[in-house]
């Protein structure tokens, strides 16, 4: 179903977020082209001219199946400062919805034949379901190891499905499906620069439904389940494009989660652009890179990053799942995280916590 699409004319110009160079509106696969050159792969973000209440988006009309305006939930009376963003009650029950809205309409848009995905699962099954909504084709290509599960219903809704043995060999497909007329709905370069700024831009409304949700109070500190990181800077762009608005607004500290460590280890020195090995069950956040933008969230917050182990994420899901709310393994990391702050003193009894809950565990159970 094709509805008009309204592209928002306060749209500056697109800007890199590593070294400031500015670009037209356009779709930079690669991210930042000067940075590429220099082997520091940066994602580029929307300027635009002014910044209110309201989330500036890149269209004013786009194709939606109704994603946002997730619930804040208070979990736990035992914590009566800690928040869950459920980002499961999207339509596909995941997050990745917001971001879906944004690249379908921009295929769409400039006419290509469908959109093409690399995933582990969440991202496939809300593209699948946005292309299937309005009319182009997906290709979603994961690892042979997909959960049977998301593969039936990636299946109903008609997409063509691409298994691989290795996690990069997804991204060598997904360069070929976009030579072949399919747009990246996901990143597909090594080392990576993250989701086209399309895509990311859809992950700022999170920002802005939180602090409305909480009647203006910024948090103090957000928990995000982050790989290569997408959501993080979205979030991140979120608040900041608030502040701009409004200079007395507070930040707050952004916090990855992660399985093991690759991003704490670039905030203690490490080259962004080198891989980072490890084994984890939490396959939304798996994955041996990282990016420029994940990195700059947590520097510019004043952030960093925790390891949750399976084990940890497990007990935190349980955990949620005796409250009502069933998450994915992955998303139950932050909710993990917050446990393992508190314990550890890194976050203050009366410091106001929202953790991103980015996925529901229906189809993983």
């Amino acid at each position: 179903m094709a509805l008009p699409i309204k592209p928002n004319g306060k749209i500056k110009y697109l800007q890199c977020i590593r070294c400031g160079e500015t670009y037209p509106v356009d779709d930079y696969f690669e991210g930042c082209p000067k940075c590429r050159d220099e082997g520091k792969p940066a994602n580029l973000t929307f300027v635009y001219a002014e910044y209110g209440k309201e989330c500036p988006l890149p269209y004013d009309s786009y194709s939606s199946l109704g994603e946002g305006n997730t619930p804040l939930l208070p979990v736990f009376d035992e914590f009566p400062s800690f928040y869950l963003k459920y980002e499961g009650r999207n339509p596909s029950g995941s997050h990745k919805d917001r971001m879906s809205a944004m690249i379908v309409t921009r295929a769409a848009e400039k006419g290509y034949e469908g959109v093409a995905v690399a995933t582990s699962g969440n991202a496939g099954l809300s593209l699948a379901s946005y292309c299937a909504y309005f009319g182009l084709k997906c290709a979603v290509i994961a690892t042979k190891d997909l959960n049977p599960q998301v593969r039936r219903f990636l299946e109903a809704y008609g997409a063509e499905i691409h298994l691989t043995d290795t996690p990069m060999e997804r991204w060598e497909i997904l360069k070929r499906k976009k030579e072949e007329g399919f747009y990246p709905g996901s990143n597909y370069s090594n080392p990576p620069v993250g989701t086209v700024h399309f895509g990311v831009q859809g992950y700022k409304a999170v920002a802005y439904e939180i602090v409305g949700q909480l009647k203006g109070t910024v948090p103090d500190k957000v928990l995000v389940p982050a790989s290569r990181g997408d959501l993080l800077w979205g979030v991140w762009l979120g608040f900041k494009e608030m502040k701009q608005a409004d200079p007395s607004l507070a930040l707050p500290a952004m916090i990855a989660c992660e399985p093991f460590a690759r991003l704490s280890r670039v905030l203690d020195g490490e080259d962004y652009t080198r891989s980072f090995p490890g084994e984890t069950a939490l396959k939304s956040i798996d994955g041996t890179t990282v990016t420029y933008q994940a990195v700059k969230a947590l520097r510019e917050s004043n952030g960093f990053a925790v390891e949750i182990s399976n084990e940890e994420a497990e007990a935190a899901r349980k955990e949620l799942a005796k409250r009502g709310i069933l998450l994915e393994l992955s998303s139950a990391a932050s909710y993990g995280a917050y446990k393992k702050l508190r314990k550890n003193g890194a976050v203050g009894e009366e410091e106001v916590v929202v953790a991103i809950g980015t996925s529901s565990g229906f189809v993983e159970i």
